[in-house]
C-alpha cells in the first residue's frame, strides 16, 4: 500500500515545491527592490471606523510599490493620513493639515463612502468631526499653485463642510460639479442599494409612495430632486460601464470596458479639462429626454486631467476602496496577476479597484516620481 501512494506523495512534494519557488521568488525580488521615497499627503476627513476603507486602497498599492516616506517608513493606512482617528472607541481625535504643503509630492482626498443624506445630517447634528474645510481648500490650492499634484475621489467633494469648500476646490481640479450623483441599480426596492433616506426625500416630495421596481438608474440632486431611469423604458439594461478615451486607454494601459456599480459623481469638465474616461450608459430616447428636461449633462465624465500650475486628477466615483488587504502586497508583480485575473463580474469584490483603480494610480504615481508630462 506505502507503494500505491508514494507517486502520490511524490508528486504532491514535487506540487508544492514549484509553488513555494512560484512565490518565494517574487517576495525575495520584492524584498530585494529598492524603496522610492514620496511626500504623499493622504486626507481624509470622513467619520472614522476601523476600516479605513476610504484611503487604504492606496496605502496598499503605495506598500506594493514600495513607496515609502522621507523617513523611509512604509506608510501606514491606520496613522499615515489627516483626518479623523478612533482612539478608546472615540472618534474624536483629528489630525489637521499642517502650516507647511508645498514641500509635498502628492496629495490624495477622500473620504469613505458615499454619503447618504442621514449620514450627513448626522454630521450636522454631532460637531466634533467634519468633512473638508475652507482651511483645508486653502491649504490644498496653496500646494497646487506650487506645482504640488493633487487626486481627488468624488467622495471627499461630497463629504466637505458646506457648497463654498467645493467651490474653492473646483478651479484646481478643472471642473464643477452639477449637483447630481447616480448609481446603477440592480433592485429599486433594496434598501442596500436605494437608502431610506432618499426614497423618503422623493415620497416628501412627489406626495406618493417609491413607486418603482426592478433595475435602473437612480439619479439624485443635491436638492432632493430624484430621478430614475427604468431598464426597458429609459435604459436598455440598466448597467453602467466605465469607457476610456482614445488617449485615455492609451495613457493607462487599459482598452477595456470595466462595468461600475457605485455612486458616482455628475460633473461638468472644464473645456480646458482632459476627460480620460466616460461613464457609458444604453440609454433610450425617452431616457436622453429625461436628462434633457431636468437639465444634467448627456455625457458623464468618470476621469479628468486638469493641467494648471499643477496636474490634478479628479476621480467622479469611489475608485480606491478596498474591502481585502493582504499579505500579497508583498509579492513583486501581484498587482499585474491581480489586474488581469480578477473577472468584470459585479459579485467579485473589489473588482473595479484591481481592473482600474491600480493600473491608474501606477501610472499617476510613475509621473510624480519621475516629473514626467503625461502625454510623454
Amino acid at each position: 500500500m506505502n507503494r500505491n501512494h508514494r507517486p502520490l506523495t511524490v508528486w504532491t512534494l514535487a506540487s508544492l515545491t514549484v509553488v513555494s519557488v512560484v512565490l518565494v521568488i517574487p517576495w525575495i525580488m520584492w524584498q530585494s527592490q529598492a524603496p522610492t521615497p514620496l511626500n504623499i499627503m493622504i486626507v481624509d476627513k470622513s467619520k472614522p471606523d476601523l476600516s479605513y476603507v476610504g484611503h487604504k486602497g492606496l496605502v496598499w498599492i503605495l506598500n506594493q510599490q514600495k513607496i515609502v516616506q522621507q523617513t523611509g517608513e512604509h506608510y501606514n493606512y491606520e496613522e499615515d493620513y489627516y483626518g479623523y482617528d478612533i482612539q478608546n472607541g472615540i472618534s474624536r481625535i483629528e489630525r489637521k493639515l499642517p502650516d507647511e504643503v508645498t514641500d509635498t509630492d502628492l496629495i490624495y482626498l477622500t473620504a469613505n463612502h458615499h454619503l447618504s443624506s442621514t449620514e450627513t445630517n448626522e454630521r450636522i447634528q454631532d460637531k466634533a468631526y467634519e468633512g473638508l474645510t475652507i482651511y483645508d481648500a486653502h491649504k490644498i490650492r496653496e500646494a497646487a499653485t506650487k506645482g504640488v499634484t493633487i487626486v481627488a475621489e468624488f467622495s471627499a467633494l461630497s463629504n466637505a463642510v458646506s457648497d463654498m469648500t467645493r467651490e474653492q476646490l473646483y478651479p484646481i481640479l478643472g471642473m464643477k460639479s452639477s449637483g447630481w450623483q447616480g448609481r446603477s441599480v440592480s433592485d429599486l426596492q433594496s434598501l442596500d442599494e436605494v437608502p431610506q433616506q432618499l426614497r423618503m426625500n422623493y415620497e416628501l416630495r412627489e406626495k406618493r409612495q417609491w413607486p418603482y421596481h426592478g433595475a435602473g438608474i437612480v439619479l439624485v440632486h443635491n436638492d432632493g430632486r430624484v430621478i430614475v431611469l427604468k431598464q426597458g423604458r429609459d435604459v436598455k439594461t440598466g448597467d453602467i460601464k466605465f469607457v476610456f478615451t482614445q488617449e485615455g486607454g492609451e495613457w493607462s494601459g487599459i482598452t477595456r470596458d470595466i462595468h461600475y456599480s457605485e455612486w458616482f459623481d455628475i460633473i461638468v469638465p472644464e473645456q480646458q479639462a482632459t476627460v480620460l474616461a466616460w461613464y457609458k450608459t444604453d440609454l433610450t430616447e425617452n431616457g436622453q429626454q429625461k436628462l434633457m428636461d431636468a437639465g444634467i449633462p448627456g455625457g458623464f465624465a468618470a476621469l479628468t486631467r486638469y493641467e494648471g500650475h499643477n496636474r490634478t486628477y479628479y476621480m467622479a466615483g469611489s475608485f480606491g476602496e478596498l474591502e481585502h488587504y493582504s499579505f500579497w502586497r508583498r509579492i513583486k508583480g501581484w498587482d499585474v496577476v491581480k489586474t488581469k485575473l480578477t473577472p468584470d463580474q459585479k459579485s467579485v469584490p473589489d473588482r473595479f479597484y484591481w481592473k482600474v483603480y491600480v493600473p491608474v494610480m501606477k501610472k499617476i504615481l510613475q509621473e510624480v516620481q519621475t516629473g514626467q508630462a503625461p502625454w510623454q
